[in-house]
């Protein structure tokens, strides 16, 4: 993809990022990043805090991580209050999310503004660097024209450092020591899926390592669900983070020697970054995601 239509086609929203009719509610937010952070915070809250009994919200708001795109989300965010995004919720009106969610929401406020942004399926190498664990993890990437470059931030993580005085003394400890940029996300602590594809496949690296906190989710087709994603991600179609289509699945846990080859091109053609609409779309099919799944998608 030429440089300037590789970009103008992540300024522009798609299916999942677009806010729909609730536009306006993201006109006025700052696009610089500290601050647009900020304004998330204000009315998102990070899972890992009510995981940790750190703060309570309703029940019923438990399952806002299932509410797909950003128009059912900003929706969901009026509903339970409905004045500017740029005021504080109490804790009971907050919108529940994931990493994929804070960074979805980013993303569609930075379209917004016809800011280049997309997400990016990864691994986060930072939550057990002792067992050299990774963990699932999502992020959002946006265009710096003044470094010619993607840089990725973790809107997830920057809560985390935003409400670090609510942590356990063990965790802020870590937190402290932790020398991680969320405004400027550094390859040692982020993978892509792909990028996770390859170490498996080529660098040693044990496909065991690479999960989630549940034991059961764990190898060879974490990985290749996440690579899924990220191409998901790369074609604007942005899914859940437990959505699985076609050969995704632990029921697909058997891969054929066929199906490692082709999911070795995928990932070295991701890496490589020489993309286009075209070609993205062409790798879709290639792991059986077809029109009609991209269809159902809503």
């Amino acid at each position: 993809m030429k440089s300037e239509n590789f970009l103008e086609y992540y300024s522009e929203q798609g299916l999942i990022s677009s806010p729909g009719s609730y536009k306006h509610l993201l006109d006025d937010i700052s696009t610089e990043i500290p601050n647009l952070c900020e304004v998330i915070h204000k009315f998102m809250l990070i899972d890992l805090l009510v995981t940790m009994q750190i703060i309570s919200i309703p029940q019923k708001h438990i399952s806002d991580s299932n509410i797909r795109g950003i128009e059912s989300k900003l929706k969901e965010v009026m509903d339970r209050d409905d004045s500017s995004l740029l005021n504080p919720r109490s804790n009971e009106k907050f919108l529940l999310g994931n990493c994929r969610d804070l960074s979805l929401m980013m993303c569609s406020i930075l379209r917004n503004n016809k800011i280049p942004a997309r997400l990016r399926s990864g691994f986060a190498t930072f939550f057990d660097p002792f067992q050299k664990k990774n963990f699932d993890h999502w992020v959002c990437e946006y265009w710096d024209k003044s470094k010619n470059s993607w840089i990725r931030v973790d809107p997830w993580m920057n809560q985390v450092h935003f409400r670090k005085e609510s942590l356990p003394s063990d965790l802020f400890k870590g937190l402290i020591e932790l020398d991680y940029n969320p405004y400027d996300v550094s390859n040692e602590y982020f993978m892509t899926g792909a990028e996770a594809w390859i170490n498996c496949r080529e660098n040693g690296h044990d496909p065991n390592n690479y999960g989630t906190y549940e034991e059961e989710l764990k190898g060879t087709w974490f990985v290749r669900d996440n690579m899924i994603r990220d191409l998901l991600c790369l074609n604007k179609l942005e899914p859940l983070a437990w959505d699985c289509w076609a050969i995704m699945g632990r029921e697909n846990s058997n891969i054929k020697s066929e199906e490692l080859e082709s999911l070795d091109k995928i990932a070295v053609f991701l890496n490589a970054g020489d993309f286009n609409k075209d070609t993205l779309s062409e790798k879709l099919e290639s792991v059986k995601i077809n029109k009609s799944i991209i269809k159902s998608i809503k």
